[in-house]
């Protein structure tokens, strides 16, 4: 099962979750896979659910893992029938997922205390890319002249982003201030100057986030402001 998600193109990181997920349902339940039935896994995502304390957001997750999953049992007959068509659906409420305002993003950037963090904000509303993909971006993937880059996102897709005037001068003020030899866009402010990972980004964006007393501050949130600006 694994090997086909691989095959399909999922990210290293969802394999390694489903993975995570299945081993902890197989464990608790304790059967083979042909005798697990639906209640075996309507008992196991409540008790995920009691015992973890996580939102239906983060269950209903888990529980398209098992759906994917058991599907893919019954479409390679190694199991009769789909316990998953009898498991209750999880229903999570629909909030709307505000952006940034023009003053929130002002005040973000003038409490960044370094050329990077500047650089770093005007690229991910820029861009819009995923925090995901900015750690694994390198200089060299940043084509100046025509102020692009190629993305490589989920699903093994590549795709075009661009970057403004003021997003292309600070980039080119950090890496011209960078005194490593480290291929990534963004790294480390101490030595050894490491690549910056996706935890990395998501607290340096925090850590701003409280300076400058924006609430819920994450890389995520320049994505959607950048997709809402666009549709204004």
């Amino acid at each position: 099962f694994l090997m086909s998600k691989s095959l399909e193109g999922k990210s290293v990181a969802t394999i390694k979750q489903y993975k995570y997920e299945l081993n902890r349902l197989l464990s608790y339940v304790n059967k083979k896979v042909s005798e697990i039935s639906s209640s075996d896994i309507s008992m196991y995502l409540r008790m995920y659910k009691r015992i973890r304390c996580v939102s239906n957001r983060t269950l209903k997750n888990v529980r398209t893992v098992f759906s994917s999953f058991f599907a893919w049992l019954r479409d390679h007959d190694r199991i009769n029938k789909n316990p998953m068509l009898l498991v209750e659906d999880i229903k999570i409420e629909k909030t709307i997922k505000k952006s940034f305002t023009d003053e929130e993003r002002e005040k973000m950037f003038r409490s960044c205390t370094n050329l990077r963090d500047k650089a770093m904000l005007e690229f991910l509303y820029s861009t819009a890319v995923r925090v995901s993909e900015l750690s694994r971006l390198n200089i060299e993937d940043i084509r100046f002249a025509s102020k692009e880059l190629i993305v490589f996102g989920k699903g093994s897709k590549e795709r075009r982003v661009y970057l403004n005037d003021r997003a292309s001068m600070y980039i080119k003020e950090y890496l011209s201030s960078r005194n490593d030899d480290n291929p990534a866009l963004f790294v480390g402010l101490s030595k050894p100057h490491n690549r910056m990972t996706k935890a990395g980004i998501e607290d340096a964006i925090r850590r701003i986030g409280r300076r400058a007393s924006v609430k819920n501050a994450h890389p995520h949130r320049f994505r959607r402001t950048a997709a809402t600006n666009a549709l204004n």
